[in-house]
């Protein structure tokens, strides 16, 4: 342990500027915040791609804005159409412990190199901090450094979050930090982790005071109204379903708005009327394409926070979420910034509300601005992370 600043290891399965993900950039965050007053050294593989986990970073060390970066190759790439088969024989089945082992290895990142080093080192950290239940390198390494570990589950209620294995994650941690309160009533619900001790930290959300707006409309020629999706473009994500809810909002209500779809495309065939893809854009060009959006789609049933809906709210955009995620959920009940719809009957009738009414829209933009204000600013955020380190250094 050091004697000077407090020194601690931060472990996440990908790190980097060019990695987009919200634990990721969770983890990037908290350590270029945390490097003036810590000690920061970061675990992570060589890997981009969570699908295949292909090694595209050089393995070593690596100074990055003030962290110290270990990068560790991934012993084996992930088929992720073989590891989809082998999960359809866990989920709800009965299995045995090796068997969730075994999907664990399958899962990755297959990283048992950087267990080893971190248990090596783990003796001179202050504190480890883990960055999501689900991934080989927490699971193993909460083994190898349990004594003054701090999980950051980002969890939500999703199918690996019943195998038994999980019992052994949130059985060993010191502390943990959650991103929301509905994630830690989640895990409350399913793990004794009592009185351990417990913070709702969240993520801090940088709002610019005033994107380009109409730069950006010119540059992608967008001259009418439009609401927006932001994120990776895939069924998992909600997606399939928002574009029929979509299509069938504009056989109802003729509305002339447009759905601009942001990120990667996962979806094939994507060719549908009202809807326009503009690709993977700039962190600028995104942030004018909330601020521009009429309303702000989160139709994932699975979110652990939601970076895209606090950025959307603190530049006064109202969303438009999916119920069944009790987090998406809970940002609307506590925001009145937000709507929430259970079927395409809901969603019709919430877009075509939000979309008629501009009084509303821009009351609940002023909430919006004012919510993540209170709740998420970057100070408050980290006050909340340097009285949790204390509590375990």
């Amino acid at each position: 342990m050091s004697a000077g600043r407090p020194e601690v290891a931060l472990v996440v399965q990908r790190y980097g500027l060019d990695v987009t993900g919200g634990s990721e950039t969770l983890a990037r965050e908290v350590a270029e915040r945390l490097a003036p007053t810590h000690r920061v050294e970061v675990f992570t593989t060589c890997a981009l791609d969570y699908v295949t986990w292909r090694n595209e970073l050089p393995e070593g060390e690596a100074e990055e804005r003030g962290v110290r970066v270990r990068r560790f190759a991934v012993a084996e790439e992930r088929d992720l159409d073989a590891f989809n088969a082998f999960s359809d024989t866990l989920y709800d089945r009965p299995h045995r412990a090796d068997d969730e082992r075994e999907w664990l290895r399958r899962q990755g990142p297959y990283v048992p190199r950087l267990v080893e080093a971190l248990g090596r080192d783990a003796a001179r950290f202050d504190a480890v901090v883990f960055f999501t239940y689900l991934y080989y390198p927490t699971y193993w390494g909460l083994k190898a450094a349990p004594t003054r570990s701090v999980l950051v589950p980002t969890a939500h209620d999703e199918p690996p979050l019943r195998l038994d294995l999980y019992r052994e994650v949130f059985t060993l941690p010191r502390a943990f930090a959650f991103l929301t309160a509905a994630e830690e009533r989640l895990v409350r619900s399913r793990f004794p982790i009592g009185e351990r001790p417990a913070i709702v930290a969240g993520m801090g959300v940088d709002v610019p005071p005033s994107p380009d707006v109409p730069a950006f409309r010119v540059r992608r020629g967008l001259d009418g109204p439009y609401v927006l999706y932001a994120g990776r473009i895939d069924a998992g994500k909600g997606c399939a379903q928002m574009l029929a809810h979509f299509d069938r909002f504009r056989a109802t209500h003729g509305s002339p708005a447009e759905l601009v779809l942001i990120g990667r495309l996962a979806l094939p065939g994507l060719d549908q009327p009202g809807v326009r893809y503009l690709g993977y854009l700039s962190e600028e060009d995104k942030l004018a394409a909330l601020a521009g959006a009429e309303v702000v789609i989160c139709p994932s049933p699975y979110e652990s926070l939601s970076i895209v809906l606090l950025e959307a709210l603190g530049l006064g955009t109202p969303g438009l979420v999916n119920a069944h995620s009790e987090v998406l959920r809970d940002h609307c009940l506590r925001s009145n910034a937000a709507l929430y719809y259970v079927d395409g009957d809901e969603f019709s009738a919430a877009l075509d509300l939000l979309l008629r009414d501009g009084r509303l829209r821009s009351a609940m933009g002023e909430n919006g601005r004012a919510y993540v204000r209170d709740e998420y600013g970057w100070n408050l955020v980290m006050q909340r992370w340097r009285d949790l380190l204390a509590a375990v250094e």
